[in-house]
């Protein structure tokens, strides 16, 4: 995977994490002494707004990490980080599909389902995402200390 694709793919997540995580905040702990508003906080269709049209980047970036990265990984059947990235790939589509379930439900209950799984399964991707990219930085650090240690002793 090359640094922009990486790149896209983690400005596009936080782009629409951080939203997500705004609209939530928004929709469920802000409160407005408004009896008769429509939103708790004024911000809130902005934000929404923002998430949403967000979220295609995002479904894009994953589509060319799928290519470039998870395939190739998934057919040379390396072992590392192989728990967070099925938890990656587990985790997204659900995600994706229920987001967009819970824009166009008219049903309340129907709606209030399309929520949650979109929470969860949001919440997933997002906590599979960071230990995938911990994982990769330990991996990292692991291989340059051994770097470091084979080359120090080829030399003396």
């Amino acid at each position: 995977m090359s640094r922009s694709q990486a790149w896209l793919l983690h400005m596009s997540n936080a782009l629409v994490a951080s939203t997500g995580l705004a609209y939530a905040w928004c929709a469920y702990l802000a409160t407005n002494d408004d009896p008769y508003a429509l939103v708790n906080h004024p911000l809130q269709p902005a934000v929404q707004h923002a998430h949403v049209l967000c979220a295609p980047l995002l479904v894009f970036a994953v589509g060319v990490t799928w290519a470039a990265h998870a395939l190739p990984q998934l057919r040379l059947g390396t072992g590392q980080r192989r728990r967070s990235g099925w938890g990656l790939l587990s985790s997204f589509a659900p995600a994706a599909v229920s987001g967009y379930a819970v824009q166009v439900s008219s049903d309340p209950q129907w709606r209030e389902l399309w929520v949650l799984v979109h929470l969860s399964t949001s919440g997933l991707w997002v906590i599979c995402g960071l230990l995938h990219l911990l994982r990769a930085k330990e991996r990292r650090s692991e291989q340059g200390a051994q770097s470091g240690s084979m080359s120090s002793s080829t030399r003396g």
